[in-house]
């Protein structure tokens, strides 16, 4: 869209307006900034077992690879990026764990966070994230408003009057979409009807094509 465009459409006051969630934009940066925080220390993870697997060092078994008893296994190791990567890890983990502890207690003050983790499957955190992508939840007319809005509806394609479906769109919100797919693997644990319409769905077109459709369903739940 060029110059010419945006200014006569800004005369005809026809500008499409973004969404600014009142009152959230505060906690949408906390969430947001922890997501980042924890991508960043799970690129590190891989970067570790990328080194031991150039290294050709055998795992141990009897407990995680990045627990306490992990660290020290590691650091025994006496390898130079594997140190490396550790010292970069523990900055983060901290920032997390001070973050997280903002987050807990931000959880508790508030009622609509209180009610949406009554979902199976959503905690403290996933219930921040929803309420601060989502807003206000008027100003979408139903279910599938929201689930458009988070890219977890199917796109459509139309040709010669016959109406075809393909994969989720992907639009929208991207951390609402994380989010859902997220707390629905944890909901499936339980025998509730998003689950079973999971299980329906998976005999049918697979288990990832059902996942997203259950990400769906506890969206609409919630």
């Amino acid at each position: 869209m060029n110059s010419r465009v945006l200014a006569e459409l800004l005369r005809l006051d026809s500008l499409p307006e973004s969404y600014i969630p009142p009152d959230v934009a505060e906690l949408r940066e906390r969430v947001c900034c922890r997501a980042f925080l924890v991508r960043q220390r799970v690129k590190i993870k891989v970067k570790n077992w990328d080194v031991l697997a150039f290294e050709g060092v055998k795992l141990p078994g009897h407990h995680g690879l990045f627990t306490r008893k992990g660290a020290e296994w590691l650091r025994g190791l006496g390898l130079e990026p594997v140190d490396r990567y550790l010292r970069l890890m523990e900055p983060l983990k901290e920032e997390i764990r001070l973050l997280s502890r903002e987050l807990r207690g931000m959880a508790r003050d508030d009622p609509d966070v209180g009610l949406l983790m009554t979902v199976l499957g959503v905690g403290y955190y996933i219930a921040l994230l929803v309420k601060a992508e989502i807003g206000d939840v008027s100003r979408f007319s139903g279910g599938d408003h929201l689930a458009s809005y988070a890219g977890l509806v199917p796109s459509t394609c139309s040709s010669g009057g016959v109406e075809r479906h393909g994969r989720i769109t992907r639009e929208g919100s991207r951390w609402l979409r994380w989010a859902m797919v997220e707390a629905s693997m944890v909901h499936l644990r339980y025998d509730t009807p998003v689950t079973r319409f999971y299980h329906r769905v998976a005999e049918r077109r697979g288990r990832k094509a059902a996942l997203v459709a259950a990400a769906r369903k506890l969206l609409t739940v919630c």
